[in-house]
């Protein structure tokens, strides 16, 4: 009998609410019958934040979280026994990966002691495939390719233009480039900003879009907003700078500058909360504009059921789930320009996509489509059509299990030294 792929799928934590689609891969991967095993840096606080989870014994038992970080203490105690079992346990294993991180000191971020810390989970696993999910992260773990013999998958999903590492390590995508058998991109895109930056022809690359759960994600009646209610907006995002929020708020001030009662609830959580407030305060809008925090999975089809319209106002996207959860219960989308998310909503049918940082426009948009109730009713039945035909998660899932096995037949490709690069 031939033995099932094995998988290793690398981030940062596991299972987070804001990337429910890694939670969803890996559940479809280990039903179709795939080895898979998930390496994080953090131990995740939000297991019961998946009802799909519960109970779920068996992925909890692939899931090979660092030891303790901290406190000094637990390092000391915890971590450092961590460190000796392991080496007791596979003797040989734990001696090349010793000389591999050895070997490798002079460009991991680490250093030689914290990479074999960090990443002593690797240590007695076999992989054929290693999957890191997002290829901002791939500079501390990507040379592992050498220790576990195996091929390397990148996930662009937007994060290497979002973040400074490209400011602070210029040939950050040479030196990663260099490890990689296989690259995943979930836009056009972003495929076409990585060939940017530098990504050899030769590597094979497959395009597949995020998808959701449609069966959870499913339209209900949604009742007419009555004469003098307030148009119900709905915002679904982390609070971080590059959701743009303050903009989404920009737009529901000229709204009601307009003339026209707005109201609009955000979901979601993050480091930007103290300064997304202060806009709320500055614009006047603490009588209508409600931060909701983030919420369960399960809990959203019936906070989009009772919106108008949703409003994303991203100025760096890679895709959006949000945003198809809630073209999927036949909601209409306000979006800007901005990467992915173009090919995501389809202009004039699902919605309206405006320039990137236009809350003017945004707010014309809002404007339209609050005066045409048949307008939000064709763009959300056009909506959960799309989702459909383009997002469907079982259909996701057979996309991944063709990746990984094409990709497990290539031969992986030779590591090219640093001084070729």
């Amino acid at each position: 009998m031939t033995r099932p792929l094995r998988i290793g799928i690398f981030v940062m934590a596991f299972p987070r609410q804001s990337e429910t689609f890694i939670v969803t891969k890996v559940l479809k991967l280990i039903d179709a019958g795939f080895d898979v095993h998930i390496f994080t840096f953090q131990e995740s606080t939000q297991w019961d934040a998946f009802d799909v989870l519960a109970g779920r014994d068996d992925v909890r038992a692939r899931v090979h979280v660092v030891p303790p970080l901290r406190p000094l203490g637990r390092v000391l105690s915890r971590g450092i026994v961590d460190v000796a079992k392991t080496a007791v346990t596979h003797p040989r294993s734990f001696a090349r990966f010793v000389r591999h991180n050895w070997e490798s000191r002079a460009e991991s971020p680490f250093g030689f002691a914290k990479s074999i810390y960090f990443r002593l989970r690797f240590v007695g696993h076999e992989l054929d495939i290693l999957h890191i999910e997002f290829d901002s992260q791939a500079l501390g773990v990507a040379d592992l390719k050498r220790y576990l013999s195996c091929h390397v998958l990148l996930s662009a999903r937007g994060t290497f233009q979002m973040h400074t590492v490209l400011d602070d390590i210029p040939d950050a995508p040479a030196r990663m480039f260099r490890y990689v058998d296989g690259y995943h991109f979930i836009s056009s895109f972003l495929d076409n900003n990585t060939r940017k930056l530098g990504l050899p022809a030769e590597i094979p690359t497959w395009q597949i879009e995020p998808a959701i759960d449609l069966t959870l994600f499913r339209p209900v009646a949604r009742p007419e907003r009555a004469l003098g209610e307030p148009l119900r907006l709905i915002s679904v995002g982390r609070l971080s700078w590059a959701k743009g929020h303050e903009f989404a708020l920009d737009a529901v001030a000229r709204l009601r500058a307009r003339g026209l009662d707005v109201e609009l609830a955000i979901y979601g959580a993050g480091p930007y909360e103290e300064a997304i407030r202060y806009a709320i305060k500055q614009l006047h809008l603490e009588s209508c504009v409600r931060l909701e925090g983030a919420v369960r999975r399960e809990a959203m089809p019936a906070i989009y059921a009772a919106a108008d319209i949703m409003v994303h106002a991203a100025i760096e996207e890679g895709f959006c789930n949000a945003v198809i959860e809630a073209q999927a219960m036949e909601l209409p989308v306000v979006t800007f320009d901005a990467g992915g998310l173009p090919e995501n909503v389809e202009h004039g049918v699902t919605g309206f996509v405006v320039p990137r940082r236009d809350a003017d426009a945004m707010a014309d948009r809002l404007m339209e489509l609050a005066s045409d109730p048949d307008m939000r009713r064709r763009f959300g039945e056009a909506g959960r059509v799309r989702a459909l035909a383009k997002f469907d998660l079982d259909r996701q899932a057979e996309a991944f299990v063709r990746l990984y096995t094409e990709l497990a037949a290539l031969p992986r490709r030779q590591i090219k030294p640093l001084a070729d690069r």
